[in-house]
């Protein structure tokens, strides 16, 4: 994410490149928050493929797990595929547990979808999918894991409190572990009481507005909040 500009001029702005800088290094989750805007976000986080070598998981909960493979169609260039796969939560339905292959140019992106009332079901499956990642790549490189959550809303209107906070803690231990970067939508704005709940379980909230043709970002951390920046 570029613009690394604080309050307080040159000091702050001067921390919160470190802060970043730090975030990338050892592995981060951070919240996407807004109420428009937060696919652009999700593109940047993604990272580009000609950057270096990404292993990218999808965790889908709103049953279109086709969001995904658009995502991918913006971040990677050339002929090579960076290995992909999604994990789709399913409220109601058929094939739980289940996999299947999209083909998506010469590679197949592979599904799989859970259906449990269970969260924990699917924390069991995103932590499968990285071990497998994991046995292919070996040991991670930092950023090289790129997990993406798309969206908490339906799972904040599912469960209580308690249940989603211990299973977003078992993402984050996951990402953590590996030195990963996750993000999660949550299409509410800052202020709300939903996001309250959840921004301590975050290294950083990124609130992501539109304003006429341009996308803009301000990024929440314990001890820096920006101004708002050009994403």
């Amino acid at each position: 994410m570029q613009g690394e500009q604080g309050r307080g001029g040159l000091g702050a702005a001067s921390q919160f490149g470190r802060r970043l800088a730090a975030l990338k290094r050892n592995g981060c989750n951070v919240l996407l928050v807004g109420t428009d805007a937060l696919d652009a976000g999700c593109e940047r986080l993604l990272g580009e493929s000609s950057a270096g070598p990404r292993y990218r998981l999808f965790v889908t909960t709103d049953a279109r797990p086709s969001t995904a493979r658009a995502r991918l169609a913006g971040v990677q260039s050339g002929s090579y595929r960076d290995p992909a796969r999604v994990v789709n939560w399913r409220s109601a339905g058929r094939d739980a547990g289940k996999a299947n292959d999209w083909e998506d140019g010469e590679q197949p992106l592979r599904v799989t979808s859970v259906e449990s009332r269970d969260l924990g079901d699917l924390g069991r499956e995103v932590e499968a999918a990285v071990e497998s990642f994991e046995a292919e790549a070996g040991d991670f490189s930092p950023a090289e894991l790129r997990l993406c959550v798309d969206s908490l809303a339906p799972l904040v209107e599912t469960y209580d409190e308690r249940d989603l906070r211990r299973f977003l803690l078992g993402l984050v231990e996951t990402v953590e572990r590996v030195d990963g970067m996750g993000h999660y939508h949550l299409p509410e704005s800052y202020d709300s009481e939903t996001v309250a709940a959840v921004e301590p379980l975050f290294d950083a909230v990124i609130e992501l507005r539109r304003v006429e043709s341009r996308v803009e970002q301000r990024w929440h951390l314990p001890d820096v909040t920006t101004r708002w920046l050009a994403l």
